[in-house]
């Protein structure tokens, strides 16, 4: 009996020792991180589709003369795609074209006429001064004087007339400049580009069809 009292004795010792031993000395934890990622990998089966299908098309109508891609080809932004019989278009173009290179001729004729016209002015009125001149100081008849008004007036009105042909010219040149143009956005529309980057996913007309306005060419 006594030895099992002091066996209980000496475990409950034991206990307060340690228990005194880690309130002094507190367990430490250590915190580890990982030293590598791990990459995630998904693997599947399925099919890949665009977001976005575009459809495109000429903004003429015309016979369809060229495909330069085909689908299954990339494309880039403003890259050519199509184009349609350009003969006529072409012809309309270089005919507006003549026109205004005409009209610039015209007008270096028109202001090289206004400059004669003002230089005459210029000596008529000089004349006219002197004559009036003279004039008044009795050496030259009333009539003389009034020929050399008369010569100025002349001369006058056709510096106005030139300046008018001048001005009409001008606004000739400025019309023919805009038809030019015109005819020039309408060539361009006998052309079809990429409008952004893009994939041609189906090929929709063939080389010879005749295509309206907005009929699609491919699909990208």
């Amino acid at each position: 009996m006594r030895t099992i009292w002091i066996i209980a004795v000496v475990a409950a010792l034991s206990i307060g020792a340690g228990a005194m031993y880690l309130t002094e000395h507190p367990l430490t934890v250590a915190v580890v991180q990982p030293e590598t990622d791990v990459a995630l990998r998904i693997y599947g089966l399925g099919t890949v589709e665009a977001r976005v299908l575009a459809r495109v098309g000429f903004e003429s109508s015309g016979t369809l003369m060229s495909l330069t891609v085909d689908a299954g080809d990339r494309v880039a932004q403003g890259q050519a795609l199509a184009a349609l019989n350009q003969d006529e278009q072409e012809a309309r173009l270089a005919r507006a074209q003549a026109a205004v290179a005409a009209n610039a001729a015209n007008q270096a004729k028109a202001e090289a006429a206004v400059l004669r016209a003002t230089a005459i002015l210029a000596q008529r009125e000089a004349a006219n001064r002197r004559q009036a001149e003279l004039t008044r100081q009795e050496a030259a008849s009333i009539q003389r004087a009034e020929e050399a008004q008369r010569d100025e007036d002349v001369a006058r009105a056709d510096v106005k007339v030139a300046e008018a042909e001048l001005a009409v010219i001008r606004a000739q040149g400025q019309d023919a400049v805009a038809a030019l143009q015109l005819e020039q956005t309408l060539l361009d529309r006998h052309r079809l580009t990429a409008p952004f980057d893009a994939l041609v996913v189906t090929r929709l007309a063939e080389t010879g069809a005749v295509v309206r306005s907005g009929d699609p060419i491919f699909t990208l």
